[in-house]
């Protein structure tokens, strides 16, 4: 008969097996028995836990050790300490925290467990050291994280919290700023400011360039507060007067306000410190929300002032006149417009002067400074080369679908390397009397205004029609899907359809509607429906509101991030205040709205109000945007030089030959904003992914 001794002994070792993680040769001292039988050779089953044997008896036999009434503390449950932490980051410090796994023993005790795991359910906000549980903020993202423990077949969470908070001073503020501010506020609409842009309500992808805050009213000696803040993040700028009314959004805090609780839109508001009467003055606020989205490549628009395609890469608000010197047109003058950039990015066509006049392909990924700009074949004045007003290209980029203007305009399809017109299989002749083609992202069908009054740039009476593409170089009958008298009691009224734009799911339209199609002068608002006409739709968040008509040219964008399609278009709304902006003076630029996929092609406004596009010239008239991938040459394709290519790397492949482009070595990856073919090419340990041709963060 064993002694109690022994029995203690054995109790004695099974316990240091299980708090220190000790198997001794055999399987984890937390396997689970029933009897000695479900255990190894040289272990026994004590209080359904496996532990090892401290003599020579049977090595089968369960009599022996049943009858023991053994009571031997044993892991129940394990956690963590301490539980659900804040953590507070000031300007972007990185505080850090310590965790702890305890395991919880049958008898009440607790111990520490050895050799436990840690996990972090998201890196976004900071990073978990596996081993040791020691957790670090990145002090630029705020937000909450689960962390999971495991040892010994146990496993336990909690939650780490970080809440942001930044300040920013700008100009000559005193030294007790913040300390005036704390002052009790007042509301007094005669005297608050009133924060014009962002607008209200808007939609924004997280990567956008941060926002130009203006606000009405203010001055000299008056100090601002601007306050924006989600659940864990606030940020704190104080802005002296400088007669602009206006804070361009410091880079970091923007980033810590787009990036943090993703799901929740932001407040911002503009307090005032009036000088006169030193009291605060409480602003308004307004709420943006920023989608789970990144929004890569360029957007090419037309400076009408300059006569010149400009581009403005994402994340950034420097324009580029990259086109400085386009060919010579039929008129003499150098200027390009009505331009097309083709799906990746790649290409883009340009008519070249002005009238009916001849037209341009150019490769984007090229240089095209030099004088003239070289395009893809040679345009030509006598005789005259290809001309058009209107394009569109296809999805292979083989085809260019045009509307050559004879009268109100005729459709035609031209080989964009050849710069020659290509003639199509149909039943019946390619459509007359349209303009504005848009061939739809699978290929499979060309919409287009039909039923013209006039040219494709002064027209009064419009319809879309939709054309089906059935092969190569072949069409079907055409067929009209909407009548733009049908639209004459809308606001505004009219019987004019323009601008049709397929939807990157090729199963829906957007459209714009008025008495005409002049950005300049006229009238129109923003349509959405289904490709076969159904659920005619007033975009009245993105045109605006029910009562604004001054939205024209929708243009879908190729991306589809963070549930929403994104819509350019261009308007002459005001843009922020007098003093930075455009208010007052009516002048077209680039807006971009979301549109909701999942409310697209229903009977509800699936549209977002619209921000504008950072970067454009507020003193110039901005239209016609197209937002591409970043132009720039796929691994394998020819290169010369390293600029060209996607991957950043020219030269010959492996067995020799002409240069090609080729992915970076690792230790040339990548950096955030840089082109990339893959997300291979894209730095790992900065956790970037390759969108659009280029490596962002990853959205979310």
């Amino acid at each position: 008969m064993r002694s109690t001794s022994w029995l203690a002994l054995a109790s004695s070792f099974a316990f240091a097996s299980l708090v220190l993680g000790c198997d001794c040769g055999g399987p984890p001292p937390t396997t689970g028995c029933e009897t000695s039988r479900d255990c190894r050779s040289a272990q026994v089953c004590v209080d359904g836990v496996c532990v090892a044997r401290l003599d020579s008896g049977p090595t089968t036999a369960d009599a022996p050790f049943e009858s023991v009434d053994a009571v031997v503390p044993t892991p129940v449950m394990l956690r963590i300490e301490p539980a659900d932490v804040v953590l507070r980051s000031e300007d972007g410090s990185m505080p850090t925290q310590h965790f702890d796994a305890i395991v919880v023993l049958s008898d009440g005790t607790e111990r520490a467990a050895m050799g436990p795991l840690f996990e972090i359910g998201s890196r976004e906000i900071g990073e978990l050291d596996a081993a040791s549980g020691d957790f670090a903020a990145n002090g630029a993202i705020g937000g909450t994280a689960t962390i999971t423990a495991s040892a010994m077949g146990l496993a336990a969470t909690t939650t780490v919290r970080v809440v942001l908070h930044r300040t920013v001073r700008v100009g000559d503020l005193p030294d007790d700023v913040v300390t005036r501010f704390e002052a009790a506020p007042v509301t007094d609409d005669t005297r608050t400011t009133q924060l014009v842009y962002p607008l209200d309500g808007a939609v924004m992808p997280q990567n956008v360039y941060p926002a130009d805050l203006q606000w009405l009213r203010g001055d000299a000696g008056d100090l601002y507060r601007v306050r924006m803040e989600k659940s864990d993040v606030s940020v704190d700028a104080y802005v002296a007067h400088d007669g602009l009314r206006h804070w361009l959004a410091d880079a970091a805090a923007w980033r810590a306000l787009a990036q943090t609780d993703p799901d929740e839109s932001a407040s911002l508001r503009v307090d005032r410190l009036e000088a006169a009467s030193a009291t605060v003055i409480t602003g308004n606020t307004i709420s943006v929300t920023f989608a789970r989205a990144a929004l890569t490549g360029s957007v090419y628009y037309w400076d009408i002032v300059a006569g010149r395609i400009i581009r403005i890469d994402d994340g950034t608000a420097t324009r580029a006149n990259f086109l400085p010197d386009p060919p010579v047109a039929l008129d003499g003058a150098r200027c390009v417009g009505c331009h097309a950039v083709s799906p990746s990015g790649r290409y883009m066509t340009g008519r070249l002067g002005g009238g009916n006049n001849i037209g341009g392909v150019f490769d984007l990924t090229t240089d095209l400074t030099a004088s003239p700009a070289p395009t893809l074949y040679p345009t030509s004045i006598t005789p005259p080369s290809a001309t058009w007003w209107f394009s569109s290209w296809n999805p292979e980029e083989t085809r260019v679908v045009v509307s050559y203007e004879e009268g109100p305009g005729r459709m035609r399809f031209m080989d964009p390397f050849a710069g020659t017109f290509v003639d199509v299989s149909t039943p019946v002749p390619l459509p007359t009397s349209m303009t504005h083609p848009s061939w739809a992202p699978d290929g499979h069908a060309i919409a287009y205004v039909s039923d013209l009054n006039g040219w494709g740039g002064s027209y009064t009476v419009g319809d879309i029609a939709i054309m089906p593409v059935t092969g190569p170089d072949a069409v079907g009958m055409p067929s009209t899907v909407h009548r733009g008298v049908d639209l004459s009691g809308s606001a505004p009224g009219g019987s004019c359809d323009s601008y049709p734009t397929w939807a990157p799911d090729s199963r829906n339209l957007v459209f714009a509607h008025g008495p005409d199609g002049r950005s300049e002068t006229g009238q129109s608002a923003l349509y959405s429906m289904g490709s076969d006409g159904t659920h005619v739709v007033r975009l009245d968040r993105a045109s605006g509101g029910e009562a604004s008509v001054d939205s024209f040219q929708p243009r879908f964008s190729p991306f589809d991030q963070g549930g929403y399609f994104w819509l350019s278009f261009l308007s002459r709304r005001d843009y922020g205040n007098g003093e930075v902006g455009t208010r007052g003076r009516a002048y077209q630029q680039i807006w971009v709205a979301a549109i909701r996929k999942d409310a697209l092609g229903t009977d509800g406004d699936p549209s977002a109000v619209a921000y504008w596009v950072p970067g454009q010239a507020t003193t110039s008239r901005n239209i016609a945007a197209y937002w591409a991938p970043r132009a720039c040459r796929p691994d394998g394709e020819s290169c010369e030089v390293g600029s060209e290519c996607c991957g950043g790397e020219c030269r010959p492949p492996a067995g020799g030959g002409a240069p090609v482009c080729s992915p970076p070595p690792p230790e040339r990856c990548r950096r955030e904003s840089e082109t990339c073919s893959t997300d291979a090419d894209c730095c790992p340990d900065l956790g970037l992914t390759c969108l659009g041709n280029v490596c962002v963060m990853a959205p979310g």
